[in-house]
């Protein structure tokens, strides 16, 4: 990206949630495994890159299903080639928006009278590099 580039994120927002305590299930604290995809959408006539992150938790053994996706809208001060924003738009915008999807998580589950869930950190950089190599081979 220009050094002369500047990116701020404007505003994020939950886009969908789909939250359900299953019938009948205990409340105590279990591990679990989840799903977590991520996209983006640069206009460069508009100057903004727009972040969907998608985390699914549907595993039998847990008291509860969740589907949640979140997004952010990032600015640009100008316009930059897509070649150039790329990296950028894959590595660096999902890792700043994660925090704000991982306190959603953690807020709703305690809600709904569990122990709050905290998703790990994911290093995007390592993820988008496996799904590089995944994509050439």
């Amino acid at each position: 990206m220009p050094q002369d580039a500047k990116i701020r994120l404007d505003r994020s927002k939950i886009r969908s949630l789909n939250f359900k305590v299953k019938e009948g299930e205990s409340k105590s604290p279990v591990s679990i495994t989840y799903d977590l995809s991520y996209g983006y959408e640069y206009s460069y006539k508009e100057k903004c890159i727009n972040v969907l992150l998608s985390l699914s938790i549907n595993e039998k053994q847990l008291p509860f299903l969740l589907n949640i996706e979140y997004e952010g809208i990032f600015k640009l001060n100008k316009r930059v080639a897509k070649r150039e924003i790329e990296p950028f738009a894959q590595m660096n915008c999902p890792a700043i928006l994660f925090p704000f999807l991982r306190e959603c998580v953690a807020d709703i589950t305690r809600r709904a009278g569990f122990s709050p869930l905290l998703l790990p950190a994911i290093n995007f950089i390592e993820l988008a590099k496996k799904q590089e190599a995944e994509e050439k081979s």
